[in-house]
């Protein structure tokens, strides 16, 4: 009995199979969507890790120094632009392991769950930490290397202010940071003396 009906849904089934069309009509008139090519989102991610990084940079060295110094030294223009590029590479190695997390978190929730997949995310991981920390450090590092070029003009160049003659402060005029302390330190001397003249001679009256 039982084998009669498994033949009998086989004649059906076979029968069902054979009324189907061997074309679908207007299947091959269905355009086709533009791939996306994988070098286009790769150059634009690069593109938009490049303009962060410019415009980080440009906000650092505006705070410390000035657009006038900036364009007169090649130095500091060339350095900046070596820091772009590596803090450049750093936000994009950045965006990547972002995606690749994304990517395999997505396939772990579809399903594929094998311990494999857990070892790699757990890597993954491990590398995005890594390169957060690195981004950090070398944020820190070319913000030192800024204040110390700043202290570096002014000492060893002398910026528009304090290289001017006529800077003056509190009656003082000073030459760069060196000679603003030197200054200083008379004054408070002079001062000294003359706090120590007048008591002598309240004393002697």
């Amino acid at each position: 009995m039982k084998e009669e009906s498994k033949d009998r849904f086989r004649d059906s089934l076979g029968d069902l199979l054979n009324d189907l069309p061997d074309e679908v009509p207007g299947l091959d008139e269905t355009p086709q969507l533009p791939k996306v090519r994988a070098e286009n989102t790769q150059s634009a991610a690069l593109a938009r890790a490049t303009t962060k990084a410019k415009s980080v940079m440009s906000n650092l060295l505006k705070f410390y120094l000035s657009e006038e110094i900036i364009e007169e030294h090649e130095y500091i223009k060339a350095k900046a632009e070596l820091d772009e590029y590596a803090l450049s590479m750093l936000i994009r190695q950045m965006q990547n392991s972002e995606y690749a997390i994304t990517a395999l978190m997505d396939q772990i929730n579809e399903g594929d769950v094998a311990p494999r997949m857990f070892e790699v995310l757990s890597d993954l991981q491990r590398t995005l930490l890594d390169i957060i920390k690195s981004q950090t450090m070398y944020m820190v590092a070319i913000e030192e290397n800024a204040k110390k070029i700043s202290r570096d003009i002014d000492v060893y160049h002398g910026s528009s202010e304090s290289n001017s003659p006529t800077n003056k402060q509190g009656g003082i005029k000073s030459r760069g940071t060196k000679d603003l302390m030197r200054a200083l330190q008379d004054t408070i001397n002079e001062e000294d003396i003359q706090d120590v003249d007048s008591d002598e001679d309240e004393n002697e009256e």
